[in-house]
Order: structure tokens, then sequence, then C-alpha cells
């Protein structure tokens, strides 16, 4: 259902916006960590802390700290989430937006995502930002392992992201860590690298040194200690020779997709495969999103670098956005 504000009402939407929510669906959770919601109905509000509530151990016990209190606000309507950004000067053609300062996630509803497990997916990713920002103290993690713990606790994978690995390997080469620190590109393949990377990178520490590893690293730079620091202590490698060792057991990894085919061939099936997967999750978000005219793009992963105007640059910095927002593409084009 689209809800057409009248120009007249404009000054006092927020207002609205708040009491319908509160009378829809809003509810106070009891436990270690305080969360409040409100949502366009009880059961999607029941939804919220079903997944919240069932996240929430995962969450603390990697990052060493919960949030304490959490509000989740759910926004019924593409108009609704877009007045509550500008409320935030927070980017309207996200899906999602974390604000560890406030204790605050501001979400699109399981409507304009359509697919349901991507809203699970991403009320727990908007999650893991704020416990992370806890158990950080107020330091910050590098962009690549913030999102790839992110990605791989809110069970993001796929495909597409080993394609968009094996491609990186295979093709021009993974991107510097050092690159990938404060910003992801904004170039959308070496964007899905990025991401890939990041994702490939924390399962293979978890995987190489044990599954202490991420919450000693998160630790280590809670008590200030610089990366390559933290990542010695937790690793014994310094964040030089852990980058190469990643890169060669990635080439390791992937070099088994060489031998199943020679020159043109070879990249034929790599591309074959990206495109396959980009195609089918392409389509399968311009039919769950058709409805919305926005042209921007909308995007669970989000870390849009911000465009103007110091209280936007505010927000985005308390919500740990560093990177470049998304190219636009066709109107009808929709990133979820």
């Amino acid at each position: 259902m689209i809800v057409h504000l009248a120009p007249n009402l404009h000054k006092v939407s927020g207002l609205v916006l708040v009491l319908l929510l509160l009378l829809a669906g809003s509810a106070l959770a009891s436990g270690p960590l305080e969360l409040s919601v409100q949502a366009p109905s009880p059961e999607l509000a029941a939804h919220v802390r079903q997944v919240a509530a069932e996240a929430a151990p995962k969450l603390e016990a990697w990052t060493g700290a919960s949030p304490g209190k959490v509000f989740i606000q759910v926004m019924p309507t593409r108009e609704w989430f877009e007045q509550r950004m500008a409320q935030l000067n927070g980017p309207r053609w996200a899906a999602g937006l974390a604000l560890p300062g406030r204790g605050l996630i501001v979400l699109r509803s399981p409507r304009q995502l359509g697919d349901p497990e991507q809203f699970r997916h991403l009320l727990v990713h908007e999650m893991l930002h704020l416990y992370l920002a806890a158990g950080l103290k107020g330091r910050h993690a590098p962009l690549w392992l913030e999102e790839g713990l992110a990605m791989r606790l809110s069970g993001e994978g796929g495909w597409g992201r080993t394609a968009s690995m094996a491609g990186g390997v295979l093709g021009s080469g993974l991107i510097p860590l050092s690159d990938l620190a404060e910003r992801f590109p904004a170039q959308a393949q070496q964007a899905a690298l990025a991401y890939a990377q990041s994702y490939y990178l924390v399962t293979w520490l978890q995987n190489e040194f044990g599954p202490r590893t991420l919450p000693d690293i998160i630790k280590g730079l809670s008590q200030n200690r610089p990366l390559t620091a933290a990542l010695r202590q937790a690793t014994g490698l310094s964040l030089a020779a852990l980058e190469e060792r990643f890169t060669g057991d990635m080439h390791s990894r992937f070099s088994w997709i060489a031998v199943l085919g020679t020159g043109g061939a070879l990249w034929a099936l790599v591309a074959l495969g990206a495109m396959v997967g980009l195609v089918v999750r392409r389509r399968r978000q311009q039919a769950a999103v058709a409805h919305m005219d926005d042209p921007g793009g909308i995007q669970t992963v989000m870390r849009p670098r911000p465009r103007r105007g110091r209280g936007h640059r505010i927000i985005l910095r308390e919500a740990g956005m560093d990177g470049p927002r998304p190219r636009a593409r066709a109107r009808t084009r929709k990133d979820a």
C-alpha cells in the first residue's frame, strides 16, 4: 500500500509517521538487549523481535559487547522511508540505516524488498553495525572487516560472490586491503569484488586461525591497537604477511577452474557464471521492487560516500558509511 501525503501535511508528517507506527506495532522486549520495535503490523514487529533475539547472542559473542538499547523502525512504504531518511539526513536510496550512536536502525519493509529472507539478512546486517560499534568502544574497524563480518553473520553469500572472487583471482587480481580500509570502489565490477573479497577474507581468517580469531581482532582494536598489531596478536602475522598468505590461498583455491578449460574457454566459463548469477539476481530484484519509481538504487550492504552538507556527513559518519554511493542506473533498476 502506498501512502501519499498531501502537500499541506508535510510539516506534521514526521509526527503523523511516528504516531501511526506506534499504533501499528510497537513493542518492548526484555532481557540483556532492550529492544523497541515499530513496524506496520504486530506480526512484522513480532518477526523483527524474533530475528533480533535469535541473532543477539551470536552477535554479542563475536563482538564482545551489546549495544544495550536498540530501537528498530520498519517503514511501511517507500515514501515513509524517504521521509525518515530526510529527517536523519540519511540516504533515501538505501535499504537500511544503522546509527550506533543513537542505537537506531531504520529499515524498509519486507514488501519493499520482495524477499522475506532478504529482510532477515538486512536486519542482522544492520544489527551487526551496532554490536560492532559497542565492541570497538568508539574505535573503527577497517571497512573490509566490518562488511565481511556483517555479510558472514547475516548469512549473505552465494554464487555471485564466488564468481566475483574467481574473476578477481584469475583476472585483474585482488584489491589491496589498504584500498578497502576506508571505502569500496564505485565501479560495479570492482565493488562486487570488494564485497566478495571481504566475505572470503573474514571466512578465511576464521577457518585458518580458529573461531576466536575475529573476536580477538575486534578486542585488539577496541584496546586502541593499530590494525596490524591486532592482527599479529590474533594470527601471529602482520597485515602484509596475512594479505600475502590469503592471496596465495585464494589462488590455490580457485586454480581448479583453470583446469576446466583453456584460453577463451576458461574465461567464457567464469564470465558465464558471473553473468548468470548477476542476471538472475537483478531480475528477481527488479520484479520485487518494480512498483518503486526511485531513480536511485537500493542496496542491502550500503556504505555511501556523503555527497554534500555538514549534517549529511555527520549522520553518514555515525552510520559508519565511508564508501561511495553506487552509480545510478536506469529508473527501473533497483539494488536490494
